[in-house]
């Protein structure tokens, strides 16, 4: 019986778009804008943050030092502030707050950096929450084992009677092998509710 329903947190309980958080800077040059795009989102490096290695803030001077002084204002927005743009997913707080009124355990379970503490309470649905667990804080990240071996430990909840929802597929997958299963979320939050009713969680 599942007693505890998993969430991961972007493009699940907000949209999280890169290349619309580049066009509120409104740069005119769409070669400069590019350039700014793949330097702040598509960085090796910014794996070294979900795992908690390196800040954001270190992040951010890792990026100016290979775009240049210049664009320091420019990456530390996309960096720092993209949650000034942060929307929610339609109709998500609504699920979550009927399946807490059903008596789930709500969980957040996600791959970010240390400033997801800084943001998460100005997700409107975080107040439903129990608890999370952020890749961060536990130096693993998904679809590893070991950040859902870490949310089973915290919480002291069995696999079996969890489940998760995230947008990318390898980590269901992961949830998966360890034995947690879940569903695919595509942002169609009336689909994902079928599938709840299908299982009989709702």
């Amino acid at each position: 019986m599942i007693k505890n329903i998993i969430f991961d947190m972007g493009n699940v309980l907000i949209d999280f778009n890169p290349m619309q958080y580049v066009k509120e800077l409104h740069i005119e040059d769409k070669e400069e804008e590019q350039k700014i795009f793949k330097a702040a989102y598509l960085n090796y490096k910014s794996i070294y943050m979900d795992y908690g290695r390196i800040s954001d803030e270190e992040f951010v001077d890792h990026v100016v030092e290979g775009i240049g002084e210049e664009y320091r204002d420019k990456i530390k927005t996309l960096i720092l502030n993209w949650t000034d743009y942060l929307t929610p997913v339609a109709g998500m707080e609504e699920l979550v707050i009927e399946l807490k009124s059903k008596g789930y355990k709500i969980y957040l379970l996600s791959n970010a950096s240390f400033n997801q503490h800084n943001y998460w309470e100005k997700i409107p649905v975080h107040k439903y929450f129990d608890g999370k667990v952020v890749s961060c804080d536990v130096g693993e990240v998904k679809p590893f084992a070991g950040i859902y071996e870490a949310l089973y430990k915290k919480f002291n909840i069995k696999p079996e009677e969890s489940f998760f929802i995230d947008d990318l597929i390898i980590n269901i997958f992961g949830a998966n092998r360890t034995g947690m299963e879940g569903y695919v979320f595509t942002g169609d939050v009336r689909d994902l509710r079928k599938e709840l009713e299908r299982r009989g969680i709702l």
